[in-house]
This record gives structure tokens, sequence and C-alpha cells, in this order.
């Protein structure tokens, strides 16, 4: 039982350090009409957060005309309904990932006949033209790189079963 505590002492740690880090904004606050906050909610379409009995709205999620960033309103439904909660989301946005998002190969009849080598210096090659992601998925969400964010969301939710695309050299 002290176990469960001591987490819960950590979650709330980590919780009152993000809200001293990020705007939150009420219901009222938002320009959204109500009727389509409500819709939002319910479809989890935007990320809400119990603070002080109060339901919130991170402001974060918002682009400058007051909507949900499109990117991010397209995943949201399936992180929230794989039983994440909005804390989760929050934090998960704002950790740096390292995510491949294309991964490049050498075709199969190269390597065959080749020394250590040419092969060491063939993964070196490939090794350089992978494609990679380090950044926060917020970054990603707020600069409109949907292909990336995809990749972080799926990284997220499927890490041993997430399809990486291959560049594949020719002979």
């Amino acid at each position: 039982m002290n176990y469960l505590k001591a987490l819960r002492r950590k979650l709330q740690k980590k919780q009152i350090k993000f809200i001293a880090e990020h705007e939150f904004k009420g219901p009222d606050e938002l320009p959204l009409p109500r009727e389509e906050l409500t819709s939002a909610v319910e479809h989890n379409q935007i990320i809400t957060v119990m603070i002080d009995g109060q339901l919130q709205y991170p402001a974060f999620q918002f682009n400058s005309d007051g909507q949900v960033y499109p990117v991010l309103r397209e995943h949201l439904p399936r992180l929230l309904n794989s039983g994440r909660s909005g804390w989760d989301i929050c934090f998960w946005l704002f950790t740096k990932q390292s995510i491949t998002l294309k991964r490049a190969m050498p075709n199969a009849a190269v390597l065959k006949g080749i020394s250590i080598e040419e092969m060491l210096e063939l993964g070196k090659q490939a090794a350089e033209q992978t494609e990679r992601y380090e950044g926060r998925p917020i970054d990603a969400a707020t600069s409109g790189s949907s292909e990336v964010f995809a990749a972080c969301v799926e990284h997220l939710l499927n890490p041993d079963y997430r399809v990486i695309n291959c560049i594949q050299e020719q002979p």
C-alpha cells in the first residue's frame, strides 16, 4: 500500500511541475462554441485534465486560431481510447523521443561475395541514410509534421509492431 501512496505522490509532484510550466484554460476561456467543445470532449478530440476539481484544457494544444492542431485532433481519439489519461498524453507530448522514420537497408544481392570490411562500410552507409526524429511529439504536432507525429503515436502504442519504411539500395 505504501508503494501506491508513493506513486500517487510522484504523480502529484509531476502534475504540479507541469502545471507550473504550462498554461491551462477553463471552458469559458476558449474561443470554441460550447457545443463544439462538448462534442470534442465526447469524441476524445481534445485533451482535458482535472486541476483542483475543475476540468481544464492545456493551452499548448491550440493554434493561434484557438483550434486544436489538426494532426493532434486526428490522433487524440486513438491515444485517449488506448486507456491513457489526459495527463498521460500531456507528459508524453513533452517527452523527447528518438524514433526511426525510415531505415536504409543494403540490397541483399550486394552483400553476396563481399568482404567483412565492405559489409561494415555498407552498414555504416545505411546507418547514415536512416531517417530519425529526435524531439518532442508536441513539436511535430505544432509544426504540422503529420507523418512524424503519426510515427510518434505509433511508437507509443505499438513499439514492437510498428512498420518502418525501408530505403532499399539497388545493386
